[in-house]
């Protein structure tokens, strides 16, 4: 029974597996089995969540301590399983071009996220964040090989500065296990030799969880990339990111006063560069993707307090920014591209149009969504620690981002419709009443998650007080 916590890794692998498989069925076969392939994999997704729920809740360790299933990695994971099913079955499968290989580049997306999750060492941390980012430059380069290509080097460079990072907090500690750096860091001076391969790793891997608006640009020429692409790179990529942040944080925690200040800059310049830039552009997508970069600077605002409330209140957040980010860009669907092609949608598609409004919403922290509760406990938790000049900025940008978030949605209720031949990306019958059901669920979880702030909250909470914060 101990190992039943791993079903759910293994369901997510053994899916992705059989995804790439059924591309050598003969023609007929897959164009049959393709029309219900999302449906499938969505459901897989949710058995999956159904399981970490139950099962997950029992900590341990496995493999030698290099996996651990603590309340972070039951957080984390529930919460990226729930919003990779919410993706598949909102995304506008009639405009990827290769579906079945999207599917399977999701599913080792979502395994790299849980692996990170999971880690009890600095190799898994690793591990799990480099399978997310090859999974995201996979699916990219399908459509757009140079947009793969420019994710391939930024993620090389930011994978290049976080191992120079963890090898000297290795060679510091004489571990690999993040308790055990806690442990021997607790003694440990805070020198400038220890401060700047710090730095160099926190700042990588802040880089890696806000450089998602560098991926969904669009030529004059060339094809945007697609949908669920644009999904996975702004939501599960850089939730991987953020978890990785949370662990090494709360490992260097000891030493938290050759990090704090440089933390709280990189937080600020993402809170508030990113609202700024999302009142700034005018496509969709890319204000989704700003907009889920402002968000993940008040998840790196609560690290910067070095504490347990803190902390606390970042992880709680991510659980809202994972949800919002990957399935908010699949809501939108083929028609981001400038806000004409999205005019009218709250005539023509009212679900999907529903199920962007609040995923943007939830991104720009407006109340009542599950993203404002996240940026108010991670505004408590600032203002408790006396970071106000940070929670300032914060609110500066939370501002900006809702003035985005509202330009948006003029379009989407207040324009008239083009005409729905000229539309690019139509839903197909096939799909509509999986992406409506999915559309009316994701609905219900982001306007819900105010009602469950409080155990949510108690499971953060726990999460922190697992990494060892007091």
């Amino acid at each position: 029974m101990k190992y039943t916590t791993l079903v759910p890794e293994a369901m997510v692998v053994a899916a992705g597996v059989a995804l790439l498989l059924s591309s050598r069925f003969r023609a007929a076969q897959h164009r049959r089995l393709r029309t219900r392939l999302p449906a499938i994999a969505a459901i897989v997704l949710l058995v999956a969540f159904g399981i970490e729920l139950y099962a997950g809740a029992n900590v341990g360790s496995y493999f030698g301590g290099g996996l651990v299933q603590d309340r972070l990695a039951l957080f984390a994971k529930a919460a990226g399983l729930l919003a990779a099913a919410a993706a598949i079955a909102l995304a506008d499968w009639p405009s990827e071009e290769s579906p079945t290989l999207a599917l399977a580049m999701t599913m080792f997306a979502l395994f790299g996220l849980m692996v990170t999750a999971s880690a009890g060492d600095v190799i898994g941390v690793w591990a799990g964040l480099e399978l997310a980012g090859a999974a995201g430059v996979g699916v990219l380069a399908v459509r757009r090989p140079d947009l793969g290509l420019r994710l391939l080097l930024l993620g090389a460079a930011g994978s290049a500065m976080t191992l120079i990072g963890l090898a000297y907090v290795y060679a510091t500690a004489g571990t690999a296990d993040l308790l055990g750096i806690r442990q021997v860091l607790v003694g440990a001076a805070p020198t400038l030799p220890l401060a700047l391969p710090v730095l160099l790793l926190l700042g990588a891997l802040a880089f890696r969880a806000a450089m998602s608006p560098a991926q969904v640009a669009a030529g004059p020429i060339l094809p945007p990339a697609s949908p669920l692409s644009t999904g996975l790179v702004v939501g599960l990529v850089a939730s991987s990111a953020l978890v990785a942040a949370v662990k090494i944080a709360a490992a260097l925690s000891p030493v938290s006063g050759v990090y704090s200040t440089y933390l709280e800059v990189v937080a600020a310049i993402a809170m508030v560069g990113g609202g700024a830039a999302a009142l700034a552009v005018r496509t969709p997508r890319a204000r989704i993707a700003f907009l889920a970069a402002g968000q993940a600077g008040w998840v790196l605002a609560g690290l910067a307090t070095h504490d347990r409330g803190g902390i606390g209140s970042g992880v709680f957040l991510l659980g809202a920014f994972v949800l919002a980010a990957t399935a908010g860009p699949a809501a939108l669907g083929a028609s981001g591209l400038a806000e004409m092609a999205i005019a009218g949608m709250g005539t023509l598609r009212p679900h999907r149009a529903a199920a962007l409004t609040l995923a943007l919403l939830s991104l720009a922290g407006v109340p009542p969504l599950a993203g404002f509760f996240g940026e108010f406990a991670v505004g408590a938790a600032l203002a408790q620690s006396g970071h106000f000049e940070l929670l300032a900025l914060g609110l500066l940008g939370t501002v900006l981002s809702s003035v985005a978030a509202l330009g948006t949605l003029r379009a989407l209720y207040l324009q008239n419709p083009v005409d729905e031949a000229r539309r690019g990306g139509a839903v197909l019958p096939a799909w509509t009443r999986l992406s409506a059901g999915a559309a009316i669920g994701l609905c219900i979880v982001i306007a819900g998650y105010g009602l469950l702030a409080s155990p949510i909250l108690a499971l953060a909470d726990q999460s922190a007080e697992g990494l060892g914060l007091k």
